[in-house]
């Protein structure tokens, strides 16, 4: 088909009599915020006709079905537990997207970006940034990818936990000394 005309949902591609939609999210496997980022205006594409109703006469087509799905191969290329560096695509409210490879993105989700609590996803995140992530989990039939930031970070020392052990501090110059570590076992008690 030919496009007729892109308006900020998708691009009308006439079909040879008949007009089809092809909603933004059927253009390609990455993100669009507009058609005009795939598509231009008499440009022959080759589509999918994805849904006809009859009743309306709406024909709804898909142009990013006719390329390979990224999706499919996400896990033999990704696994559980490794990592990965990528940009973070789009920062929301419950956490971040970081794109991984053409098609496929992760999510960094809110309680995944610090050990602490954090309010804003833009305190820890921007987009555009580039970031290493932990796989969490992967379901490519439901084209997610759980990530953590956190996972990768020094878990903070607890209130009154010490990194130094106690043996290793210098002691005051006036505190009494400890006593010895005994060569020799103990004798006696009651057991055997």
């Amino acid at each position: 088909g030919i496009v007729r005309s892109m308006k900020d949902f998708g691009a009308f591609v006439d079909l040879g009599g008949v007009d089809g939609l092809v909603h933004v999210s059927q253009l390609s496997w990455d993100r669009v915020k507009h058609p005009s980022e795939v598509l231009e205006v008499g440009q022959k594409i080759k589509v999918r006709v994805e849904k006809f109703d009859k009743d309306t006469g709406k024909v709804s087509l898909s142009y990013r079905e006719v390329g390979e799905n990224p999706w499919q191969n996400a896990a033999a290329i990704f696994h559980v537990g490794s990592r990965v560096t990528g940009p973070v695509s789009r920062v929301m409210d419950f956490g971040a997207f970081v794109k991984l490879a053409p098609g496929v993105e992760g999510l960094i989700h809110i309680s995944e970006l610090a050990h602490g609590r954090v309010f804003r996803v833009s305190d820890v995140l921007s987009e555009g940034q580039e970031v290493e992530v932990k796989i969490l989990a992967l379901d490519a039939e439901k084209q997610r990818i759980s990530l953590s930031l956190k996972a990768l970070m020094e878990p903070p020392a607890k209130p009154g936990q010490q990194k130094v052990a106690d043996e290793d501090l210098p002691l005051p110059a006036n505190a009494p000394q400890p006593p010895k570590k005994r060569a020799t076992n103990l004798k006696g008690g009651i057991g055997g």
